[in-house]
């Protein structure tokens, strides 16, 4: 296997250009392009990308601190979409390709790239695309089936530097044991697009049962065939989750609604074995959705219960229903303990924030460690080494 996927020798990427791609899009689309595009970028794949473009920003500069760095897209597609104006916008690749080119100068390490679609014109799609943006990434393209090729790189690459896996196929043809060996790598990462409207429309067909069995990894998924409405998508979701919790520590399905409806279209399902992945992505999924953890399609008025207050007071009520009297816990672990529990909406802050409030209604005792600031002053902030008494 090539060196460039190992530790000790990641990849050198070589790019030159200075726009946010994705912010300032190419909009003279009278003039004819050199590669082709997706026609009507919906709002809920621009979202996808967005929440992608905050949180690997955020994952390379954590991780790239110390250590070379992979970025894998499984399906690549066709790099390029656009919307209803007319504008075109970039997909995952090269919005990867544009993160890293920004961090490179604050790494200590390299972040290196391969780019996976079994489809030739999506290959030779993507590689127009960085001809035209006058980009020139290393990146190793594989034209092949994502199941074989990213098993064979695991196969000739053992000792696999921290590495995020985009998983965002056109359909359900996933297997759950391919997910399960990327997770047994330290430090990787996967967002996974759990297509849930085309699994729940072809549940009950015999065609797609030994697919099922591959996605969900045990074959009493069908006992799902029976259920029904919202019953059904609550059983399938946490069906799912179950599945990866069992190789995963860290497991948050984000639900992406219809642009123009209210009906589950897909979820993003996040899997880290990291409390801090699973925190920084909930603040990332939530700054770029009115500060809630999924896509309601076009923008909605907020009710009262989805008021930043209301949230504070939930978020209260949940931290202590989870411990009991007399209990002691750092702040990281009850972090630790509630950042997916029951797939709650609430937030890192959220939590910091109700901890604090419940200090002074003397609900909670915290002992801060250490208890001043470095020029000596009483420290009130919440830290990951503080202990809380419930």
């Amino acid at each position: 296997m090539r060196r460039w996927l190992r530790k000790e020798s990641p990849i050198t990427n070589d790019l030159s250009y200075g726009e946010d791609l994705n912010i300032y899009p190419y909009s003279n689309f009278m003039e004819e392009l050199p590669f082709k595009v997706w026609e009507d970028y919906e709002l809920q794949t621009k979202n996808k990308h967005k929440v992608l473009r905050d949180y690997f920003d955020k994952w390379v500069k954590i991780l790239g601190k110390n250590s070379g760095l992979n970025y894998i897209d499984c399906f690549g597609g066709l790099g390029a979409y656009r919307d209803k104006k007319g504008e075109i916008f970039y997909g995952s690749p090269i919005i990867a390709t544009e993160i890293i080119k920004q961090n490179q100068m604050s790494l200590g390490r390299e972040v290196s790239l391969i780019v996976i679609d079994k489809e030739t014109e999506n290959i030779n799609n993507l590689k127009k695309i960085f001809s035209f943006l006058r980009l020139e990434p290393k990146i190793q393209y594989i034209n092949e089936d994502f199941d074989k090729s990213i098993n064979k790189v695991l196969d000739e690459t053992p000792n696999i530097a921290p590495t995020f896996f985009f998983v965002d196929p056109f359909g359900f043809s996933i297997k759950r044991s391919t997910l399960e060996r990327i997770m047994s790598k330290p430090k990787s990462e996967i967002m996974f697009n759990f297509m849930f409207n085309g699994i729940n429309r072809f549940l009950k067909l015999p065609q797609f049962e030994k697919i099922f069995d591959e996605l969900f990894g045990v074959q009493d998924w069908k006992t799902l065939c029976t259920l029904s409405g919202k019953e059904r998508e609550s059983c399938i979701l946490k069906k799912i989750t179950s599945e990866f919790e069992k190789f995963c520590k860290f497991v948050y399905p984000y639900r992406m609604s219809f642009e123009d409806k209210n009906r589950t279209y897909y979820y993003l399902i996040h899997l880290s074995n990291h409390y801090k992945g699973c925190s920084i992505m909930k603040s990332c999924f939530a700054k770029c959705n009115h500060g809630e953890v999924e896509f309601f399609g076009r923008e909605k008025q907020l009710t009262l219960n989805e008021t930043e207050s209301a949230k504070l007071e939930g978020c209260k009520q949940f931290v202590l229903k989870n411990y009991k009297k007399g209990e002691i816990k750092s702040f990281s672990k009850i972090c630790e303990e509630n950042i997916c529990r029951s797939f709650n909406p609430f937030l890192e802050s959220h939590i910091r924030k109700s901890l604090n409030e419940l200090e002074k209604e003397k609900k909670v005792l915290i002992k801060r460690n250490p208890s001043t600031t470095p020029t000596g002053k009483k420290r009130i902030s919440l830290e990951n080494g503080d202990e809380i008494t419930f």
